[in-house]
């Protein structure tokens, strides 16, 4: 009997970089969960959490037109919805953050998809705008959720050469929802209401819940962090506010803008200097989702690969080709093609929407693998009061000025600076 052969099975493990026996690689298919195949349904099931969140998330500006209609808002007001669901989001962002590390990004997602379902329903029966603004609120308190337990999906499951390929695939969940939700939900709005298109994209919620809850499995059992004091609690929260995280965090309250001005205003925009109509925009919405998402994948690989695994120059580079095609955008003149209106807002889009994946990689990579919910929740407090106040300040400087080719100068600048606060910023580990 050889060396080998005299030892018990229970010798040999997966950990072995040469011996793996066809015992065990038979039984792991028989257990039908062969280990290459899992990362890739972790990584499907937190996309499919991403994407029936954003279907409110991104939905909700893309219903601008017929909310402004059916409340009687102004340009301003129009922003305010969209401010609704960020706020809850900040509020909960810390503690979403924190429920990664200590419960498990399982608890997150299905618990996060739950909140925005039921409180899809309460948008149905809300009667004026202040009632509406409360349950978008509270929608957007589990909309916060997703984000951080399927990026530590992706740093539990994925090693680092794949790992900006993959955060971007999953980060394309936002910009995918949003697709859906524009191709379905205005004319889904213009058949019934607008309240009924929350309710039925509110449902995919509860579809997202049950896969979940039914095939999401942790890498290992769900890391428990024990915080037996208010003061060590508060030491680690402090821990991860580092200079660098700090600086992107700023750089996130500024670069949303980007995205959240093409979300909420495009269609007004293109309808009062282009006279394109609200059906048209929709379609010019989805293809700015589609090409988001392209965006985040195609950021996300070119880190990997041509950047040598460096999320700052592909988070830089996008952001710069935003803010010039801010310009182009603003600065179009009347009557022009609907062709070529479509083509700069897909660049744009490109780039306004596809830097998130790079930004978000970049921190939880900062942050190491025992602090990555709660240093992007951390990130992303000091990131959403951006997302909050900005998008109706747009609307409200057009208003003011009556101009939206200053207001997309204005989109360009705060774009630019946001940028260069990403400048001082080191990868690998903050310190």
């Amino acid at each position: 009997m050889s060396e080998y052969q005299s030892k018990p099975l229970t010798d040999f493990t997966t950990d072995s970089p040469v011996l793996v026996t066809e015992e065990k690689k038979v039984t792991e298919n028989q257990q039908g969960h062969p280990r290459i195949a899992l990362p890739w349904q972790m990584l499907g099931l937190a996309l499919l959490a991403q994407i029936t969140v954003s279907i409110i998330g991104q939905g909700v500006p893309i219903l601008a037109p017929f909310i402004q209609a059916d409340l009687g808002l102004t340009r301003g007001q129009v922003g305010l919805c969209n401010s609704a669901i960020m706020a809850g989001s900040l509020v909960a962002l810390a503690s979403a953050g924190g429920m990664v590390d200590t419960k498990g990004e399982r608890a997150a997602l299905i618990w996060g998809n739950l909140i925005v379902g039921v409180f899809c329903l309460f948008v149905v029966i809300a009667g004026n705008l202040f009632t509406t603004l409360l349950a978008l609120f509270a929608l957007g308190i589990g909309a916060a959720f997703p984000t951080p337990a399927g990026s530590k999906t992706v740093m539990s499951w994925f090693p680092i050469e794949k790992r900006g390929m993959a955060m971007g695939i999953r980060q394309t969940g936002i910009p995918i929802g949003g697709a859906v939700a524009a191709a379905t939900l205005p004319a889904l709005s213009l058949y019934t209401s607008w309240r009924i298109a929350v309710a039925v994209g509110g449902m995919t919620c509860f579809a997202a819940v049950a896969a979940c809850w039914l095939l999401y499995r942790q890498p290992d059992p769900a890391p428990r962090t024990i915080l037996p004091t208010m003061q060590k609690r508060q030491s680690q929260w402090r821990e991860v506010l580092t200079k660098d995280i700090a600086r992107l965090g700023l750089a996130g309250a500024l670069l949303p803008l980007g995205q959240f001005a093409l979300l909420t205003y495009l269609a007004l925009y293109l309808k009062e200097t282009q006279n394109i109509s609200i059906t048209t925009s929709a379609a010019l919405l989805v293809g700015a989702q589609i090409a988001g998402a392209a965006g985040r994948i195609g950021w996300g690989v070119s880190s990997d690969r041509w950047f040598g695994q460096r999320r700052k120059p592909a988070l830089i580079w996008a952001n710069l080709l935003a803010a010039g095609s801010s310009l182009v955008l603003g600065w179009l003149p009347a009557g022009i093609s609907v062709w070529v209106v479509g083509l700069i807002v897909l660049v744009y889009a490109f780039n306004a929407i596809g830097w998130h994946g790079t930004w978000v990689a970049l921190i939880t990579e900062l942050a190491g693998p025992d602090k990555q919910g709660r240093t992007l929740g951390v990130a992303m407090t000091i990131m959403y009061p951006g997302i909050i106040a900005l998008p109706p300040l747009f609307g409200w400087f057009v208003d003011y000025t009556h101009s939206w080719r200053w207001a997309w100068t204005l989109l360009a600048a705060i774009l630019a600076i946001g940028t260069a606060l990403i400048g001082p910023v080191r990868e690998g580990r903050s310190t």
